[in-house]
C-alpha cells in the first residue's frame, strides 16, 4: 500500500514528463474505487518501461489490470506492433480499464482478459513464449503466477513482480495492512526461488513496495 509519496519519488517525478490524460484518468478511477494506494507510481512504472525498451519487448503479459494505469505505461514502451495481454478478475475494474485502454484495444495492441488469472494464464501458454511478464495481482497466488511466468518467458526476457516487501511483512514487521500466512508464505517462497534458480538472474530494486526483476538466462 502506498500511503504517502516519498520525497525521492516527488523529486524524480518532477524531472519526468507529465502523465498523459488517460494515465491521469486511470488514477482518477482508482481514487473513485478507493484503491489509489495500490496504483503503481510513475517512478516504478517508468522503471518497468525502461527495461521493456532495453530488451525490445513486443509480447507482454500483465497480471492485475486494476484501472489500466500500468498497462498504459507498458503499452507506451512497446513498439507499434507490440501487444499486451492484461488479466483482471473484477468486472468493475475491467469496465473502467476499457475506457482508458479503448484506443489500444481498437488498434489491436491490447486485450483485457476477465477472470481468475490462475486459470486464464493457462489459456495464454500457447501464445508464448513472452518477452516480459508483470505480476501485480493476488498476493496469495504470487508463487503460482511466478511459476507460470518462469515456464513461459523467453530466454532474455524479464519477469517483473511488484509489492514483494508486503509493507515489511516478508521480514516480520507488523504492518497496518494485515497480510495472512498464505500471502506472506507465497511471496517469501517466490522471492527465495527467484534467487536460487540457476535459470534466472534476479535483483530487487528497493522501491517503496519492492520490485523484483528476474531475467531468464537459460
Amino acid at each position: 500500500m502506498r500511503n504517502a509519496v516519498p520525497k525521492s519519488y516527488e523529486y524524480i517525478e518532477k524531472l519526468m514528463a507529465s502523465e498523459t490524460e488517460m494515465m491521469q484518468q486511470a488514477r482518477a478511477y482508482s481514487q473513485q474505487l478507493g484503491l489509489e494506494a495500490i496504483s503503481i507510481s510513475a517512478t516504478e512504472a517508468s522503471l518497468i518501461g525502461f527495461q521493456l525498451q532495453m530488451i525490445n519487448a513486443k509480447k507482454v503479459v500483465e497480471v492485475g489490470t486494476l484501472t489500466g494505469l500500468s498497462a498504459l505505461y507498458i503499452l507506451r514502451s512497446l513498439p507499434s506492433d507490440g501487444f499486451l495481454w492484461t488479466l483482471e478478475k473484477s468486472p468493475e475494474h475491467v469496465a473502467l480499464a476499457e475506457k482508458v485502454l479503448g484506443n489500444d484495444i481498437k488498434a489491436k495492441r491490447c486485450k483485457i482478459i476477465l477472470g481468475d488469472a490462475q486459470e486464464k494464464l493457462k489459456e495464454l501458454s500457447s501464445l508464448g513464449p513472452f518477452d516480459a511478464i508483470f505480476i501485480d495481482g493476488n498476493k496469495a497466488a504470487y508463487l503460482d503466477y511466478f511459476n507460470w511466468a518462469d515456464a513461459n518467458i523467453r530466454v532474455g526476457g524479464i519477469i517483473f513482480v511488484d509489492n514483494i516487501f508486503l509493507a515489511g511483512a516478508v521480514w516480520g514487521d507488523e504492518t497496518q495492512q494485515k497480510f495472512n500466512f498464505k500471502q506472506i508464505n507465497a511471496v517469501q517462497t517466490m522471492n527465495q526461488q527467484a534467487f536460487s534458480s540457476p535459470q534466472l538472474n534476479s535483483v530487487v530494486i528497493p522501491t517503496e513496495e519492492g520490485l523484483l526483476l528476474c531475467r531468464k538466462i537459460s
